[in-house]
């Protein structure tokens, strides 16, 4: 693949723009850690880990409008702003989003550079809702999934602030290409078996086992993702899988029993009881007689039991 260079001088907000290279350079040293690269002059960039120039071509691939003239954006887990600034580049009415202040990252100092009027909210994936937040056309969550203790909570919500037919582009880790063995080796899973690509699968990451990082929960491979994303009520329309992760870009839809369930995992998380939502007994149509009675006698001897003392 050939990555095209990008920068986000183009037909940037020249309101309160800065252009003194020097004093640009030393904005950007002074504030120190940088994770985006991102290019504030002629030859200023931002000294970040993260290569996301590398990245934008892919979503472009999938489909990210190149142009978003009168479209709400929002970008969430921004960091220091690359994608909010392209975004708001391209045209758009851009919201971004993290869960610390704006100064802790750069986006503060790159906003202050570029003259931009991209809005910063420090927040919660979890806490998006449409009576804070109205609704988005595009949606942007990119490295953010994998490091999150509830991901399908958090499509849940990124869903709240979605329009019918807006688009939601994710990036996260994914296991096809990136399997962490015991003994801490990798593997894929055509390596494994070429049947568990089908089957929807997340890795959890136990304390710091995924490259020393305790923010690492879990990753899925492109199939549960797909599932997650459906019903979340989304509708995949385009995918990659690039190494060790990959991109997703899917279609907001309206689905009445996923959204139905949606509604009642957000009530067994913020209301004690919602009366309007049936309870799962009452389901027109389920079945609860399908296992049978459980019991030690009914146990066939091959079972295997392991029991844990309580004073452990």
């Amino acid at each position: 693949m050939r990555f095209v260079r990008y920068s986000l001088l183009d037909n940037a907000p020249v309101q309160q723009r800065m252009t003194d290279r020097k004093e640009i350079a030393q904005l950007v040293a002074d504030h120190g850690r940088w994770w985006h690269e991102i290019e504030l002059a002629p030859g200023v960039i931002t000294p970040g880990d993260d290569s996301n120039r590398m990245k934008l071509p892919i979503l472009d691939e999938l489909g990210l409008p190149a142009t978003l003239s009168g479209q709400r954006v929002l970008d969430i887990g921004c960091s220091d702003g690359f994608f909010s600034f392209e975004m708001e580049k391209r045209g758009a009415d851009v919201v971004a989003v993290d869960f610390v202040p704006e100064t802790y990252s750069g986006f503060s100092t790159a906003r202050t550079i570029l003259g931009s009027k991209v809005e910063y909210r420090m927040d919660n994936v979890y806490n998006l809702n449409s009576a804070t937040y109205d609704s988005f056309d595009v949606v942007l969550f990119l490295g953010v999934l994998y490091h999150l203790r509830r991901p399908l909570a958090a499509l849940d919500a990124i869903r709240s602030v979605m329009k019918k037919g807006a688009q939601l582009f994710v990036g996260t880790m994914l296991i096809d290409e990136y399997v962490l063995m015991p003994d801490n080796s990798v593997t894929t899973l055509d390596q494994l078996n070429p049947l568990l690509r089908s089957i929807p699968l997340w890795q959890s990451y136990p304390a710091d086992s995924l490259n020393g990082d305790f923010t690492n929960c879990f990753a899925p491979n492109m199939r549960a993702l797909h599932v997650a994303l459906e019903e979340a009520q989304f509708r995949v329309v385009g995918e990659c899988v690039v190494s060790m992760g990959g991109y997703v870009r899917a279609t907001a839809v309206e689905d009445a029993r996923s959204a139905k369930y949606q509604r009642l995992n957000a009530r067994l998380e913020q209301a004690p009881f919602d009366p309007s939502i049936p309870y799962f007994l009452d389901e027109e149509g389920s079945q609860h007689a399908v296992t049978g009675v459980h019991s030690r006698a009914h146990q066939s001897p091959k079972s295997r039991w392991k029991w844990w003392p309580f004073n452990q």
